[in-house]
């Protein structure tokens, strides 16, 4: 059992192993701290590859109906401290009902920019990404009409 304040559960490749509720109930009871000071080298990029490879499981296919649209995840801090602004890019597709993710890279109609940090606890369900944009921890650009429906595509957090 983690303790609130304790990321221990991000020490290694266990957070693939983590079901949705879990994965929420472990991000809510770890302060951001904590978070921001494990979602560094090996274990960000387990955590960004498996947020990702999860994406289209997700997505609520009635809701997209008749949605289509690229959309350029950046997630920054891939040069860890000594290059801060350096980001990691994934690219989901949405058409037809269906996610998938594509490589990275080609022209977006959202782009969208965070921490790993925050992108977590968006998709966990545990910070509002509409309270995020008003703190500055993520930004978005593009067809921002498009881009406010996202939220409505997606389950976030345990169903």
């Amino acid at each position: 059992m983690t303790e609130r304040g304790s990321a221990g559960w991000l020490e290694s490749e266990g957070v693939a192993a983590l079901d949705a509720s879990e994965l929420a109930r472990l991000v809510d009871r770890t302060s951001e701290r904590e978070l921001r000071h494990r979602l560094i080298g090996g274990v960000r990029e387990i955590a960004l590859r498996e947020i990702f490879r999860r994406m289209p499981e997700y997505l609520r296919p009635a809701r997209a109906a008749g949605f289509e649209a690229v959309i350029s995840w950046q997630i920054t801090g891939a040069g860890g401290s000594a290059r801060p602004e350096a980001v990691t890019e994934y690219c989901l597709h949405i058409h037809d009902g269906h996610c998938t993710l594509k490589p990275p890279g080609g022209a977006a109609d959202i782009s969208i920019r965070t921490d790993p940090t925050t992108l977590l606890r968006v998709v966990t369900g545990n910070e509002d990404p509409i309270t995020a944009v008003l703190k500055q921890h993520l930004t978005v650009q593009g067809d921002l009409v498009r881009a406010a429906r996202l939220t409505k595509l997606f389950a976030a957090g345990p169903s």
